[in-house]
C-alpha cells in the first residue's frame, strides 16, 4: 500500500514539472472539419502523453459531432469524463491557460458534458425502457436529465402495473419505487383492487374481514354502508346499536339516530328516549322536533298561506303551502308532519318547519316506523321522515308488513325489501303476506313457501337459505296450527313448519277435541280424551262440541265430550242441537240428553227441539235448549236440557225465550221458568218477544212489561212496549206520547215525549214537537232546552259535550260545565280531539260578504278572531 502511494506521488510531480503537450494540429484539422485527420493526431497525441486533457476534451466533441463517421455518445461521455479527470491532475497556471485557450477548463468541459448528457438522454428516450433509464441514471449521475430519467422510469413501472391491473402488481411497484411520482395513483388503485378482491363475494364477512384487516381503507365508508344495510335490515333498535358499538365512528351516525328515534317513539312514546340515546350530531334538532310532536295542529289561514297553530291557538310555524289537503280543514293534524301545495308544487315537512320531501305529488300517509308512503300519478314510493328515500322507484302500492318487511306491489306481482332498500326479492310473487301477523306467505306459479323471519334475515347476511315453493294451499287455525296442501294432499303443520300431522289423501277437519279426517276408505279421529280411537277407521263420524259419534259396520258409538257418561251404542243416531240425541237401537227410539238419560220414544209423540230466541237473535251457539214432546190434541211434554220434565198439559204453542224463560200460549199467555215454575200464569191476552229478559205482556190491546230476573211486573196499560232506560227506569207511552215510569210503575213524569234518547242514568235527551231538552229524570226538570238539533262531540264517564243546534245558531254545551259557547253562530266546527277541544266558531256578515272567525278552546275561551272574505273563508272551513 506504501508503495503504490509514493508511485502516485511521484507521477504527480512528474506530470507537474512536464508541460502540458495540446494536440493543436488535431484541433485545426477539427475546425477545418477534416474529421479522420483529427482523430489520427488525437491517437498519436495520447499515444505519446497518456495525460492529455486536451485530446480527451477533443475526443468528446469529436464522438458527439453527428456528422463524424463514428458518432458514439458513450465514447464521447468516456472521453469528456476522462478530460475532465485528467484536469483535475493539471495545477501549472501556465498549462491551465493554455487549456483553457483550446476549451479545455472545468467550466467548458462540464458544459460539454451537460451537452453529452442530453445526448445520451435523448438516446435513451428514443428507447424508453426501464434498463436504458437505469443505466443512464447510474452513469450519468450527475446529469440534469437524471431526475426526468428516473420520472419517466417510473412511470414505464406504473404502465406496466396497470397493464396488469391487479393489486398485487401496484403492490410491487410501490415497493421498488416509493419515490415515483405515480405512487399516490398506484395506491389509490392498490387500495381499489385490493378491496374489490377480497370483498368478491360480497358477504358480510368479506367485509367485515377487510375492514379490520385494513381500517384505514379509503373505502371505509362504503363498506359500513355495506355492513349496515346487511346488520340492519331487520330494522330494530338492537341492530342499530350493535352497528354503532362495532363503528362508533360511522358516517351513518345520523341515520342511525332518526331510525332508533321513530322506532323508539312507536314502541315506547318519545319522552324518554333522550335519557337512553344520543347519536350522532342531531340529537339537538331530534330533541326540538320531540318537543313540537305532542299534541294536535290546526290550520289557520292568513294573508294568503297557511300557519298552524295548537289548542291554545298558538302559531307553532309559518308555513308557504297554498293548499292543504282537505282532512287538515275537517280532522286536526296529529302526525309529527304536514304537507300542502306551495309554487306548483308539493312539500313534506316536520313540524320542526323543516323540509322532509319536495316534489309533486297528491297525499302522504304515516305508515309507522317513521315511514311515509308518498302518492304520485306515477304511484307510490316511500321515504323516512329525516328526508330519506327507501324506495324512490314508484310502485302501484307499497305496504309496511312489519318494522323488518315491507311488501311492494307492481305490474300484477308482489316484492319484499327492507328499510334499507335491500331487496330480499324482486316484484315476482303472486302472494306475500304475513301468517299470524309474523311468518311469511310467499307464493309463486310453482306454488306456496312458509317462511321464518329469520330465513329472510340470514339473505342480508349473505347465507344462502333455498326456499321451497312445496304447498299449493295453506290456512292458519284457530289453535295455532297450520293447515296445509301439497301434492295433493293434506297435512298440519306447528308454527315451525314441522309435520304434526303426515300428509296424505285425505280431508283434514281441526276439531275443538283434536282432528278428524275424512279419507277414500273412511274417517279417522284423534281425540284428545278419547285415545283409544286413533289408528281406527270409520265408516261415517258426526260431531258438535258435546257430543262425538262414530260408525262401524252399521253400529254407532255415543260419546259426551263435556261430562263424564259413559259411552253407548246405537243402531243410528240425529244430533239435536248441542244438548240432545235421537238414537234408535232394537227398533226402538230414544231422546238421549246430555247427562245420559233416555226417554223412549212412543208412536204417539212428536219430538221437537226448542231452542231459546235470545240465541236465534244473536247467533250464538245454544248451549242450553228445551226439548218438546207433542201430541195430535197439542198436549205437550217439556222436558230441561238434562232430561227433567218441567210441564205437562195441553198448550196452544211454546216457545223457548231465553234459557231460563219459556212462553206458554193457551187462550192466554204464561210465562215460566227453566224448571216449570210459573212467573206469570194465564192472565193476560198473549206475550211478545224477549228482549234482553224484558217480556211485553199483552192484553185487551194495551201494552206491559216483565222481567222476571230484575223483579218487574208493570200490567198492560200502555199504549206501545214498554222499553227500559235504566235498571230502575223505564220508558212507556200513552196516547203516542212517551214518559218515565220506574219499575213498581209510578209515573216519574208527565206522558209529553215524542221521541226519548239515553243520556244517562239522569238525564234523558227528549224531544217536543221539534224541540230537544236535556231532561232531568228524578227533578223533572229541563237542564237546557231550546235545541232544534243536536251532536255529541265527547261522550266519557263523567262528562258528555254536545254541538247543538238552537233557532239563534249554533253553540257548544256540556252536561257538567253548562253552556260552553253560547248557540248564536251560524257555524260551529270542532276542530281538536275528545281529549282537548278546539272550537272554529263562525258568524256571516251577508251584506259585506264577510266571514267573522272566533277559535275557542275547550273551556269557551276566545282565542282570536279573523275576518275573512268568502274566497278565503272557504280555504280554511271544512266542506260541509
Amino acid at each position: 500500500m506504501r508503495g503504490k502511494l509514493l508511485i502516485a506521488v511521484y507521477l504527480t510531480s512528474l506530470f507537474t514539472v512536464w508541460n502540458i503537450d495540446i494536440p493543436k494540429r488535431a484541433f485545426r484539422h477539427y475546425e477545418k472539419g477534416d474529421l479522420d485527420k483529427a482523430r489520427e493526431d488525437l491517437d498519436k497525441a495520447v499515444k505519446k502523453d497518456a495525460l492529455n486533457p486536451a485530446a480527451y476534451a477533443l475526443y468528446a466533441q469529436l464522438f458527439s459531432d453527428s456528422t463524424y463517421t463514428e458518432y458514439n455518445v458513450d465514447t464521447a461521455y468516456w472521453a469528456v469524463t476522462k478530460s475532465i479527470s485528467q484536469l483535475k491532475l493539471i495545477s501549472d497556471p501556465k498549462d491551465l491557460e493554455d487549456l483553457k485557450e483550446y476549451k479545455t477548463d472545468s467550466v467548458s468541459l462540464e458544459a460539454q458534458k451537460d451537452r453529452i448528457d442530453a445526448l445520451k438522454f435523448e438516446e435513451v428516450k428514443a428507447i424508453h425502457t426501464i434498463d436504458k433509464y437505469n443505466v443512464f441514471i447510474n452513469r450519468h449521475t450527475d446529469a440534469n436529465q437524471v431526475p426526468q430519467a428516473i420520472d419517466l422510469r417510473d412511470h414505464i413501472a406504473f404502465e406496466d402495473a396497470q397493464r396488469i391491473n391487479l393489486w398485487q402488481s401496484y403492490e410491487s411497484f410501490m415497493e421498488e419505487y416509493p419515490e415515483a411520482k405515480d405512487y399516490p395513483l398506484a395506491d389509490s388503485l392498490h387500495k381499489k383492487l385490493l378491496y374489490e378482491d377480497l370483498t368478491a363475494d360480497k358477504t358480510l364477512d368479506s367485509y367485515i374481514d377487510f375492514l379490520e384487516e385494513y381500517p384505514q381503507s379509503p373505502y371505509r365508508d362504503e363498506i359500513e354502508v355495506e355492513i349496515f344495510n346487511a346488520t340492519t335490515g331487520v330494522n330494530t333498535i338492537e341492530s342499530y346499536v350493535q352497528f354503532l358499538n362495532r363503528y362508533p365512528s360511522t358516517a351513518l351516525a345520523d341515520k342511525i339516530a332518526n331510525r332508533v328515534y321513530h322506532l323508539y317513539k312507536e314502541q315506547y312514546g318519545s319522552e324518554t328516549f333522550f335519557e337512553h340515546f344520543s347519536i350522532g350530531s342531531q340529537m339537538d334538532s331530534l330533541t326540538n322536533s320531540a318537543s313540537l310532536e305532542a299534541g294536535f295542529w290546526v290550520p289557520k289561514f292568513e294573508s294568503g298561506r297557511y300557519s298552524l297553530i295548537d289548542a291554545k291557538g298558538e302559531v307553532k310555524v309559518i308555513t308557504f303551502f297554498k293548499e292543504l289537503p282537505q282532512s287538515y280543514l275537517c280532522e286536526p293534524i296529529l302526525t309529527d308532519f304536514v304537507y300542502g301545495r306551495i309554487n306548483g308544487h308539493s312539500r313534506i315537512q316536520g313540524r320542526n318547519g323543516r323540509t322532509i320531501y319536495e316534489d309533486e305529488f297528491t297525499s302522504a300517509e304515516d305508515v309507522g316506523y317513521g315511514l311515509v308512503v308518498i302518492q304520485k300519478a306515477e304511484g307510490q314510493i316511500l321515504i323516512h321522515k329525516s328526508g330519506e328515500v327507501i324506495i324512490e322507484a314508484p310502485q302501484d302500492e307499497i305496504t309496511i308488513l312489519s318494522n323488518s318487511f315491507i311488501r311492494t306491489y307492481d305490474n300484477g306481482f308482489y316484492g319484499l325489501t327492507t328499510v334499507n332498500g335491500v331487496p330480499y326479492f324482486e316484484n315476482e310473487f303472486s302472494q306475500i303476506d304475513t301468517l299470524q301477523s309474523y311468518y311469511l306467505w310467499l307464493e309463486k306459479e310453482e306454488g306456496i313457501a312458509l317462511v321464518h323471519p329469520e330465513q329472510l334475515h340470514a339473505i342480508l347476511l349473505g347465507k344462502d337459505e333455498p326456499l321451497a315453493f312445496e304447498y299449493t294451499d295453506i290456512d292458519l287455525l284457530p289453535n295455532g296450527r297450520i293447515w296445509a296442501e301439497k301434492n295433493g294432499e293434506e297435512g298440519i303443520l306447528d308454527l315451525n313448519f314441522n309435520e304434526v300431522i303426515p300428509f296424505q289423501k285425505r280431508e283434514i277437519y281441526d276439531r275443538a277435541y283434536g282432528w278428524k279426517f275424512q279419507g277414500p276408505n273412511g274417517t279417522e279421529v284423534w281425540h284428545d280424551a278419547f285415545p283409544e280411537l286413533k289408528g281406527q277407521l270409520f265408516d261415517a263420524v258426526k260431531d258438535n262440541d258435546r257430543w262425538l259419534a262414530v260408525s262401524k259396520d252399521s253400529s254407532w258409538i255415543l260419546y259426551n265430550q263435556l261430562a263424564n257418561v259413559k259411552p253407548q251404542q246405537f243402531d243410528s243416531l240425529h244430533l239435536m242441537g248441542e244438548n240432545m240425541v235421537m238414537a234408535t237401537r232394537n227398533d226402538s227410539t230414544w231422546a238421549v240428553f246430555k247427562n245420559g238419560k233416555q226417554v223412549l220414544m212412543t208412536k204417539e209423540w212428536t219430538p221437537s227441539l226448542l231452542v231459546p230466541q235470545s240465541y236465534i237473535k244473536t247467533g250464538e251457539q245454544a248451549n242450553h235448549d228445551f226439548f218438546m214432546l207433542s201430541n195430535f190434541k197439542n198436549y205437550r211434554k217439556i222436558y230441561n236440557d238434562n232430561g227433567k220434565e218441567i210441564l205437562a198439559a195441553t198448550y196452544k204453542e211454546v216457545t223457548a225465550l231465553d234459557p231460563d224463560m219459556l212462553r206458554l200460549q193457551k187462550t192466554n199467555a204464561a210465562l215460566v221458568d227453566s224448571l216449570g215454575v210459573f212467573l206469570l200464569d194465564f192472565v193476560y191476552d198473549g206475550m211478545g218477544s224477549n228482549e234482553n229478559g224484558y217480556v211485553s205482556i199483552l192484553d185487551a190491546g194495551k201494552v206491559g212489561v216483565i222481567n222476571p230476573a230484575k223483579r218487574i211486573l208493570i200490567k198492560p196499560n200502555y199504549t206501545k212496549l214498554i222499553e227500559p232506560y235504566t235498571d230502575t227506569v223505564l220508558v212507556a207511552e200513552k196516547a203516542n206520547f212517551k214518559g218515565f215510569i220506574n219499575k213498581q210503575n209510578k209515573q216519574l213524569s208527565g206522558f209529553d215525549f215524542d221521541e226519548v234518547r239515553y243520556w244517562n242514568d239522569t238525564l234523558a235527551m227528549v224531544r217536543i214537537e221539534d224541540e230537544w231538552i236535556l231532561h232531568n229524570i228524578g227533578l223533572e226538570t229541563a237542564q237546557y232546552e231550546g235545541m232544534l238539533d243536536y251532536t255529541l262531540t265527547k261522550a266519557n264517564d263523567t262528562e258528555k259535550v254536545m254541538l247543538v243546534t238552537t233557532e239563534n245558531g249554533q253553540g257548544i254545551y256540556s252536561d257538567v260545565r253548562g253552556e260552553i259557547i253560547e248557540p248564536t253562530y251560524d257555524v260551529i266546527k270542532v276542530l281538536g280531539t275528545e281529549a282537548e277541544s278546539l272550537y272554529f266558531a263562525v258568524k256571516i256578515v251577508e251584506e259585506a260578504n264577510i266571514y267573522v272567525i272566533i277559535y275557542f278552546d275547550g273551556n269557551g275561551n276566545k282565542l282570536f278572531t279573523q275576518s275573512l272574505s268568502q274566497d278565503e273563508y272557504f280555504q280554511i272551513a271544512c266542506p260541509s
